[in-house]
């Protein structure tokens, strides 16, 4: 064996020699990837004996955990009124500050495993700490074959991600060896045996400004340290379901919800849909007065996918009550793990009814051992052309409605079954995609509360002191002393913008949909032309709904170009970028031309 692939063989042994279970086994934290610690042949047999007596203590550790895990289990069942098979009580325990599980003897060949994890940093990364995160998450996804997506803010990681088991946990313990302070404290939950087909071609990691899109970043997050609510294991969740003066509240998205969710029993608690139509929603419906007497002086429970949202979302609800002494609950708690660990825990459903919806190429999430018939029982989500009974979404088809109050494309995922009819419908008029809170002609709340000074009221953020959550200082207004700098420089704040740079081809509707991708509103522009010959030369003024759009269309300082590439050699093309700046309005101008905005689809080319 050559030295290369022996050292890569040693390197996935490491995550195997680490597991000690608590029982005194020796921890090998000290072997080398590159081998420099094998000096004789006489330290690599000690190694290896090391090494056998350690799997053997394993072993015997495991089926002793096993047999407690399984009277734990029929006594939590027996607790909760169901049969001793209802509950698998190790599939709820944390693989936080604990070696990972070992991977199953027996696994089907070309199998993958699948890992869900997320991680917050508080106080955030600075920019080069971030820059330094993407660069090792990308050189250790390439040294253990790893593929799958992931988000990179400077509040942390999420990821999902696919690799064989081996190299999975090899991927995980490598993470804890760069930042142990951090990653020790991760729960990398593990799925083994995943069909080969269900694994992501390559691994793509996006560097962003928050990890959910609660439009939390920077400044306005809440501290995760101090508001974050509490995580019950699977079982306990599932009882305080059954409590009185509760609430359970679900934080994804409205089209997650319609194809599964929490049936609370009657006499439980109450279920309460935010009907989001986007995370950034949630803030909104949160601080709606109507909301908040549903939830005063109630338990608050909460549930996603696989927790990351719950974390944000109930230290959202508890700077809230923190702030507001009028507005008091008694307690917010989540599922540790979110639904994914839930279903696992109870086999049979639980109290969960439907399917769980997942951003990886499983699709969705069913109770194992619900049967084929008791899933279309559970199914109560329709497709929209039909109004069939249908529970999966399939061919990316999103809402075609505007929304009345911003004027931008609702775009939410819809269903449309796999009947032939509805199929070629979907393709022929995507106009008649309507979603079930458009249909319901459903509004957001729009008034979102004052984060920022709530955290400056209690504390966390000093009076031109430092804020505890991005670790950076904090100046009048709300914003950072980089982004107050960074102003300094611009030209002063308008709602009206230039562009630049725009291709022959550009229309209004591209360049609307080009600020709707940044969640900006874009009421009209005007196509800069040259005044002799009256032809457009790539320029055009951009009239934003508010100054605050036109401050988050001007940050990155270009805007990307719907439908708009440029080749970038070998043949491969790069999405076109026009340059963006503050266009403020001069004396005597007027601006906007009329009343309403009048504008022109296409820019003029002469006569």
């Amino acid at each position: 064996m050559g030295g290369h692939a022996w050292a890569r063989d040693m390197g996935r042994m490491r995550w195997d020699l680490d597991l000690d279970l608590d029982i005194g086994v020796h921890q090998s934290r000290n072997y080398s990837r590159d081998g420099n610690n094998y000096s004789s042949p006489t330290t690599m047999e000690d190694k290896r004996k090391e090494a056998v007596a350690a799997k053997k203590a394993r072993k015997e550790a495991r089926r002793a955990l096993r047999k407690a895990l399984a009277a734990e289990s029929a006594s939590t069942a027996r607790e909760l009124g169901l049969p001793p098979t209802a509950v698998e009580l190790s599939a709820s325990k944390s693989n936080a500050n604990r070696p990972l599980p070992a991977p199953p003897e027996y696994l089907p060949g070309g199998s993958c495993t699948i890992c869900l994890f997320y991680q917050y940093k508080e106080p955030s990364w600075t920019a080069r700490e971030h820059r330094a995160a993407l660069n090792k998450v990308h050189e250790l996804a390439s040294r253990y074959d790893v593929t799958g997506r992931g988000r990179c803010a400077p509040e942390g990681l999420n990821c999902t991600l696919t690799a064989s088991a081996n190299d999975m946990r090899a991927f995980c313990y490598a993470l804890r060896s760069w930042d142990p302070e951090l990653f020790d404290g991760t729960d990398f939950k593990l799925e083994d045996g995943v069909p080969p087909e269900k694994r992501f071609r390559t691994f793509t990691l996006r560097k962003v400004d928050e990890l959910v899109g609660y439009a939390l970043d920077g400044v306005k997050a809440p501290s995760l340290h101090r508001h974050s609510g509490r995580h019950l294991e699977a079982p306990e969740y599932h009882k305080q379901m059954q409590e009185k003066d509760t609430v359970i509240i679900d934080v994804r998205n409205a089209y997650e919800s319609d194809i599964g969710r929490f049936n609370p029993p009657e006499g439980g608690a109450t279920l309460l849909d935010p009907k989001m139509r986007t995370s950034k929603d949630f803030p909104k419906w949160l601080n709606a007065p109507e909301t908040k007497d549903q939830l005063k002086n109630k338990t608050v429970m909460m549930y996603c996918t696989g927790g990351i949202r719950c974390e944000r979302a109930t230290a959202l609800l508890n700077q809230i009550t923190d702030a507001e002494p009028e507005f008091q609950t008694k307690g917010v708690v989540m599922v540790r793990g979110g639904i994914e660990r839930y279903l696992k825990t109870f086999p049979e459903g639980g109290y969960w009814k439907g399917k769980n919806y997942l951003f990886d190429k499983r699709m969705e999430q069913a109770p194992a051992k619900k049967t084929d018939e008791e899933m279309e029982r559970d199914v109560d989500s329709v497709c929209c052309l039909c109004r069939k009974s249908c529970s999966h979404y399939r061919g990316q088809h999103k809402c075609a409605r505007t929304l009345p109050s911003s004027g931008l494309a609702c775009a939410v995922p819809v269903i449309v079954c796999d009947a032939e009819e509805c199929r070629d419908a979907a393709a022929r008029e995507p106009h008649r995609l309507e979603c079930p809170l458009c249909v319901k002609g459903y509004q957001t709340p729009e008034t979102a509360p004052d984060l920022v000074g709530q955290k400056r009221k209690l504390g966390l953020i000093a009076r031109g002191g430092t804020d505890v959550v991005t670790g950076q200082r904090v100046v009048a207004g709300g914003s950072t002393d980089d982004a107050t700098h960074s102003q300094q420089r611009q030209q002063p704040v308008s709602q009206r913008l230039f562009v630049g740079k725009l291709p022959l081809t550009v229309t209004a509707s591209k360049l609307r949909r080009s600020f709707e991708r940044r969640d900006c509103k874009m009421e009209g522009v005007r196509w800069i032309v040259d005044r002799s010959s009256g032809v457009f030369y790539g320029s055009a003024y951009c009239h934003m709904a508010s100054v605050e759009d036109a401050r988050r269309a001007q940050s990155p300082g270009s805007l990307a170009l719907c439908g708009e590439f440029r080749k970038k050699g070998r043949g491969r093309k790069r999405q076109r970028r026009a340059p963006v700046a503050f266009a403020p309005v001069r004396e005597g101008e007027a601006w906007p031309p009329s009343e309403p905005f009048s504008e022109m689809e296409y820019p003029p080319m002469g006569s």
